[in-house]
């Protein structure tokens, strides 16, 4: 009994190991090929991901430092609209530099927000390629594990194994 289960393990075994190889010679090819392209996405990743995590802290620190200088320009623009209150004699000149220092206040708030605004949509723009990029990794591994029948492989690791293993035993 042990004998002719032992026959048909080597049958199964001749039947795989009989497959041909679909295109060796493409594959050996193909397998420099795939680790350049793997290669290429690692190194895109690693460049995306310090794009994306390095200019946070220094975007950050540039709205800190505008938010800073738009006070300071808010101060001078106070201290200015006070002199031309107490200084000019006419209602209009004293209207003009009200409006004028509304204005830059305007003009400064709403540049402060558009960068910030533009560095939320690069820093999201980045993820988004990132997660592209781990997707397209991913994927030109499933597509090697398909081309090289990675569970045809590795069956016949296992039945190499075994047959090690019973040789080594007897």
């Amino acid at each position: 009994m042990d004998i002719q289960d032992n026959d048909e393990e080597v049958e199964e075994d001749a039947e795989v190991v009989s497959r041909p190889r679909k295109n060796s010679t493409a594959l050996y090819l193909s397998r420099d090929n795939f680790e350049k392209k793997v290669l290429a996405m690692e190194t895109i990743i690693a460049n995306m991901e310090s794009k994306n995590n390095s200019p946070k802290a220094y975007h950050d620190n540039n709205f800190k430092k505008i938010i800073f200088w738009f006070i300071i320009i808010e101060i001078i623009l106070a201290t200015n609209l006070i002199n031309q209150i107490f200084s000019s004699d006419t209602l209009s000149e004293k209207a003009m530099s009200l409006v004028y220092s509304f204005l830059i206040s305007i003009i400064i708030y709403t540049f402060a927000k558009l960068y910030r605004i533009t560095c939320v949509k690069l820093r999201n723009y980045n993820e988004k390629n990132l997660k592209k990029l781990y997707c397209g990794l991913e994927r030109l591994f499933e597509e090697r594990k398909r081309v090289t029948d990675y569970e045809h492989t590795k069956k016949l690791i296992q039945n190499y194994e075994n047959f090690k293993r019973k040789n080594i035993k007897s």
